[in-house]
Parts: C-alpha cells; structure tokens; sequence
C-alpha cells in the first residue's frame, strides 16, 4: 500500500484556461518558491520546488508534415493507439459471434465503450451482452425525414458498464463483458475497432510488472506557488487552497494520464483547463483536448477534488469528431466509408470547430462561472493555476 502524504489543510484543484478550441494554451512562469514533500516510512523531506525542466507547461513534439504544391500539407496516418482492451471472438455459425472484451487499461474502470465493424461489414443484430447496456448506433437520417429511423453503418455502444480495473495490467484480471451479434459479412479476430468512451480513473497508478505490483514505489509531491491575483475571482487564500489541493494528484496515475493523453493519444496541450470550488473543501476541476487528427477523439476529464486526494473522483469521457474508416464530409454529419480518414482535424474548418466547442460546454457545466481560474498541465503532469 503506497504511503500516504500527511498535511495540516489542503484545498483543491481547479484549473482552468478555456482557450479556443483550435488555439493553444499560453504558459505562465510562477516564481521559484515552494517544498517538497515526500514520505519515506514516516520520514518526511522538504526541498525547493522548480520552475524548470519538467515544471514547465507541457508541450506536444507532432512528426513533421510532408508538403504538397502549394504549401498544402498531406494526410498522415495517426500515430497514435491505445490498449484499453483486449478481446477474444468465438464464431457461433450463421455469421453469429461472441466477442468477450477484457479490460486492460491503465486508467482505471470502463464505464462504455464502442465497437466499429470492419469496413465493408454491417452488424445486422446484436443479440445480446453480459453487463450493462448494449445497443446499435451510427449515422441517422438519411434521405432527410424520409427514413428518420434508419441507421446507417452500424456500431455496437455499451454504457452502464463496470468493468473493473486490473490489479497491474500484466494480470488480466481486469472486468469484462461479453457482446454477441450477427453480421452480414465474416469477421475475423481482432478485426474492427474497439474505442474507449469513459472511464473512472483509479488515483494509484496501475502496475505494469508484477515486482512493481508488490512493490510500488512512494510518491514524490512538491508543493507549486500560487500566483497570489488572477483573474477569476478567487481570493489569494483560495488560489493557494485550490494550489495545494492539485498538489495533492502529483505523482499519481492522474498525472500520469494528463501527460499520456496530450503526447500520445490526443496529441495536443489541453484546450481548456478549469478550476473553481465547488464547496469549503472541494473542487471542480475540468479539462478538455482538441485532437490533432481527425481519426482521434475529443477527450475531457472532470474530477471532482478533495483534500483527501484518494477521496476524490475522475471521470474521463471521449467522442470521436468523425467516424473510423472515413473521412468527415463538411456538413460534420456524414462519412465517405470509401475513405481513408488521416486528415488534420483544424482542415475541417468551422463547421468542426463549433461542433469541438458545444462538446467542450456541454460537459464542462458551471466550470466556466465565477469564481474560477484557470490552469495549465506541466511536462511531469502537475496542474498549475494561472
């Protein structure tokens, strides 16, 4: 069991810095001043904390953009995956199969998730599921009112899930769920694609070895110097809670995430990052990422924190900006299936950046109100108010 950091009174998170959706986010060096503190057994340290190296605002390396006639940059394939899942499908003749979906992720419980049907196959039923709430969704509406009802490219979406995390993501023993559907076409295994859409983040990070499993090692948390104005509205008193109280998530699978999802998922800083109380001793602390690539989705992360970190709660939420398998046609509506989807997600244009900022309000709730402040990741995944 790791070791827990002892302190007489902490705040809370909140960060925030709703930039446009396109745009990036502006860094801010605070002064050089605050402490470490790290428990050894019972021994407690205290050093300096830094405003260099990896204390500094958190920046994205993308691989270069080859160039066409013109200046036009080309498509590229994303370079990015995850392995939240793995699966085992079982055929059960006529075209019918039982896919079984582990969870394998490092982020904590999956809570729903989605099943693209490889291209050129279409899932004619789903039968049925062992946990939570299965259902078939895709594009609707085709041909205007005429056929409102009609699903077009049909998926497999399952929310209402609980699939716990793994004790280390070398054991396997994460939950699963059982999914079976007919198709009109076969199917093979690992064909399709299988994508994360929310999650519960678990604070301690999940091992990846066994020895680590046994043994995890203690955390390091240093303690960051609130600006003591800024624009918002919090008291200096409530900036230096609010302070402490992120303090409290550095070193964990939190900021672990926070670093992960920006250099390898989305591969982008935040767009957004807000703080604001939500009572004496908690905070509301929201995030929000712009994919880089059209194939990648919009992710966010709510939490919800506390003086006891370990008390507090993490929500992770994603939606794809378009489907996989083609690309999105202007109206942000529809996919070409006989495309390739590689496209820069900013080449979209308006259409695709108003679609980023309703997902961004509508689960951001009151995050936006005064009084709040708003916040930047650094590189070790440390939240900084602004």
């Amino acid at each position: 069991m790791r070791p827990r950091r002892r302190r007489e009174k902490v705040g809370l998170v909140l960060a925030g810095c709703a930039v446009a959706l396109a745009g990036a986010i502006t860094a801010l060096v605070l002064p050089n001043v605050g402490y470490e503190s790290t428990t050894y057994g019972g021994l407690e340290t205290t050093a300096p904390a830094p405003t260099t190296g990896v204390w500094t605002p958190i920046t994205v390396k993308r691989p270069k953009l080859p160039v066409i006639g013109g200046g036009i940059p080309v498509d590229i394939d994303p370079s990015t995956s995850r392995t939240d899942f793995s699966t085992t499908l079982f055929p059960l003749g006529a075209r019918r199969y039982r896919m079984t979906i582990f969870n394998t992720s490092s982020l904590g419980a999956i809570n729903s998730l989605q099943w693209y049907p490889p291209t050129g196959v279409r899932v004619v039923k789903l039968v049925g599921s062992s946990d939570g709430r299965c259902r078939l969704t895709g594009l609707k509406g085709f041909g205007g009112n005429q056929f409102p009802t009609l699903v077009l490219y049909p998926n497999i979406f399952c929310d209402r899930l609980a699939l716990k995390p793994a004790s280390c993501t070398c054991a396997g023993d994460g939950g699963t769920v059982t999914i079976t559907f007919t198709t009109n076409k076969p199917v093979a295994v690992n064909e399709g694609d299988l994508r994360l859409r929310t999650a519960t983040l678990v604070f301690d990070r999940i091992p990846v070895t066994p020895q680590s499993a046994s043994s995890p090692a203690p955390r390091h948390v240093m303690s960051i110097a609130a600006k003591p104005v800024g624009a918002g509205g919090l008291s200096a008193q409530q900036r230096r809670d609010a302070q402490a109280a992120v303090d409290g998530l550095q070193d964990s699978n939190i900021s672990l995430q926070l670093v992960t999802i920006s250099t390898r998922w989305v591969q982008s800083v935040p767009a957004t990052c807000r703080i604001r109380p939500v009572s004496a001793n908690a905070y509301k602390v929201y995030l929000f990422w712009v994919p880089w690539l059209a194939a990648e989705p919009y992710v966010w992360l709510d939490m919800r924190v506390t003086n006891d970190p370990k008390t507090s709660t993490f929500h992770l939420g994603a939606t794809q900006p378009v489907l996989p398998g083609g690309r999105l046609t202007k109206n942000g509506r529809n996919v070409n299936r006989l495309s390739v989807d590689t496209t820069l997600l900013s080449r979209y244009g308006e259409e695709q950046a108003k679609k980023g900022r309703q997902i961004m309000l509508a689960h951001g709730g009151d995050v936006f109100a005064k009084p709040g402040a708003s916040c930047e990741v650094l590189k070790n995944g440390a939240i900084r108010l602004r």
